[in-house]
């Protein structure tokens, strides 16, 4: 029997996790369109995505997808966005997601789709291991399925890839279709340049730019292949060499030998997918029907091997937990923000009486009855105890003021400071000044290459200053990724006073706890080879970034310098390429 209860704040927050999210920011927007988002499921160079719920309490949840500003307001952009929109609600199959509408308000550019609750099937096979040969032909069903509706509503998909097929419970689906075609017609991107990933681009595509329903049955391929053994078929290398051998070499031999090895019905129907031919691929009911004679594409579909069927069901039943959270109790899943407070500054200041007006008592300042001791030899240890607070007071204020001595800021910079230049609203109508950032220029970026080079020191102690603490469960991305308005530079900041709560451990993102191959800060550009090249790469796949089919190869190649730069686009550094101090600092971000 389902549980029906209210979830309390710990228990939403650990689901959030468990849903493949990261709490909200204070930056994130409280309202998209009719929905309230929960919590952050990813970030790239257009934008955000949100995990979201009805604002009218509706049940069911939401990916909603919100552009970045600079593409949103491209008239362009935005006419090509919603074309394709129209295009993905022409789709009736069950296995996309349902497309729920689509807005532009108050500068925010957004779409909403069916939320799913599964993993895509890079994750899928980067955390739970290769797919079983009974999980790869009910993908080779299902995804039949989806490219056979595809195709009756005229609709070619055009980036096929691991990361676009999710796995579930209920079964496979294909997402995010559209939305390449509507940045290939705008400001975004150069004419001639190809939308997709190269690995599992058709050759057709890559060689005249055409595309059709028969090049999404090649790119599906190389997404089967590789879950079967874990690598795409055309192999590892630069972004260049594997459109190369995809335009006009064969698969290589020693994955097709290791699929043949596993299964080889599928070895065949795979090679006959991969031809370079269009005319000689099957079409995506022949797919079906594949499956079928496999003994795979009827009657009850085969359960996911283990331990991804037991993600799937931890996935799915931590969004039944969200979906009976009440919209009014969403605020409490975002990140908290803590005032920046000084020892006797600020109104009120000198003998606090009692706890500040909506806020807990801690259970130190609770009133307890206070028990006066009868004189003894004359009420000298009565005095003595006094004398002995008073110097504990007077102890107490001079570190006080020692520390407000410390950490206020020059007074030049309290003069320059005017309210509203340097103030970001909080809910509630609060504000806090945003701190100044040792990299700031007129022009708030800088090239990489003529920053100065900080001591590794510096770099840690601006990490540890903006690490938030994470209480969610299952490891996937704790805390939020690619945040635009995170500052790159990594400035002192006082330290503040902080509310009292229960006490939390943090929890370290596994782009710095996984990634521990390179700790410096050395310019790394395009061409490098070795362990700052597989930090970079280590740290950007951690976040989401996809650095080629190579994987973390420690060649910082073109795919690597495509990753960079949307990181850079993302977090509002100079979008160059390089990963300079600022880059590396904001790599190294728990945010």
């Amino acid at each position: 029997m389902t549980d029906q209860r209210q979830p309390t704040p710990a228990s939403a927050g650990a689901a959030l996790q468990q849903a493949g999210a990261s709490p909200m920011r204070p930056s994130d927007p409280g309202r998209i369109g009719p929905y309230v988002p929960l919590g952050l499921l990813g970030s790239g160079g257009m934008g955000h995505v949100y995990l979201a719920r009805p604002a009218d309490g509706a049940p069911g949840l939401a990916a909603v997808k919100v552009i970045r500003p600079e593409y949103a307001e491209d008239p362009r952009f935005r006419r090509r966005f919603e074309r394709e929109a129209a295009v993905h609600s022409r789709v009736h199959t069950p296995r996309t997601p349902d497309l729920l509408g689509t807005g532009f308000d108050d500068s925010l550019l957004w779409m909403a789709t069916q939320y799913l609750p599964g993993l895509n099937l890079a994750e899928a096979v980067r955390e739970c291991g290769r797919l079983e040969p009974a999980g790869v032909w009910r993908l080779v069903a299902e995804m039949g399925q989806a490219l056979s509706a595809l195709a009756a509503a005229d609709v070619v998909h055009r980036d096929l890839k691991p990361s676009n097929v999710i796995l579930s419970l209920q079964g496979v689906y294909v997402i995010d279709f559209g939305i390449a075609q509507a940045a290939d017609g705008s400001a975004i991107t150069s004419s001639g340049s190809r939308v997709g990933t190269p690995a599992f681009m058709a050759p057709e595509y890559l060689r005249e730019g055409s595309c059709d329903t028969a090049s999404d049955v090649f790119s599906l391929a190389g997404s089967l292949i590789y879950a079967a053994t874990g690598h795409a078929p055309f192999g590892d290398g630069t972004g260049v060499d594997v459109m190369h051998r995809v335009a006009f070499e064969e698969p290589k031999q020693e994955i097709m030998a290791e699929l043949a090895a596993v299964d080889p019905a599928l070895a065949a129907l795979m090679s006959a997918c991969l031809a370079k031919d269009p005319a000689g691929r099957p079409l995506p009911r022949q797919l079906i029907e594949a499956a079928t004679a496999a003994g795979h594409g009827h009657g009850r579909a085969p359960a996911w091997h283990e331990p991804l069927g037991a993600r799937l069901l931890a996935r799915q039943q931590a969004c039944e937990v969200l979906e009976r959270v009440a919209v009014q109790e969403t605020v409490q899943l975002r990140t908290p923000v803590q005032p920046l407070a000084f020892p006797g500054s600020g109104p009120g200041s000198g003998p606090v009486s009692g706890p500040v007006s909506g806020s807990p008592t801690p259970p130190w300042q609770h009133a307890t009855p206070v028990q006066t001791p009868a004189p003894e030899n004359g009420g000298r240890r009565s005095r003595r105890r006094v004398y002995l607070a008073v110097a504990a007071g007077l102890a107490v204020c001079a570190v006080a003021a020692g520390a407000f001595a410390l950490t206020r800021p020059p007074l030049d910079e309290k003069a320059s400071a005017r309210p509203g230049a340097a103030e970001s609203a909080l809910p509630g109508g609060a504000r806090t000044s945003a701190l100044p950032s040792s990299s700031a220029s007129p022009s708030g970026k800088k090239k990489e290459s003529e920053k100065a080079e900080p001591r590794e020191s510096d770099v840690t102690a601006s990490e540890s200053s903006k690490a938030t603490p994470d209480s969610g469960a299952g490891g996937t991305r704790p805390t939020p990724t690619d945040d635009a308005s995170t500052p790159s530079g990594g400035g002192t900041t006082p330290t503040a006073t902080p509310t009292p709560t229960a006490p939390t451990t943090p929890a370290t993102p596994p782009w710095i706890s996984q990634c521990t191959y390179y700790s410096g800060s050395e310019l790394t550009v395009q061409g490098n080879k070795g362990q700052r090249v597989v930090q970079v790469q280590c740290m950007l796949t951690q976040r989401g970034y996809s650095v080629g089919s190579s994987g973390v190869d420690g060649e910082f190649g073109t795919a690597t310098l495509a990753a960079v730069k949307q990181f850079q686009g993302a977090k509002g550094l100079e979008v160059d390429g390089e990963v300079g101090p600022n880059t590396w600092a904001a790599l190294r971000s728990s945010t």
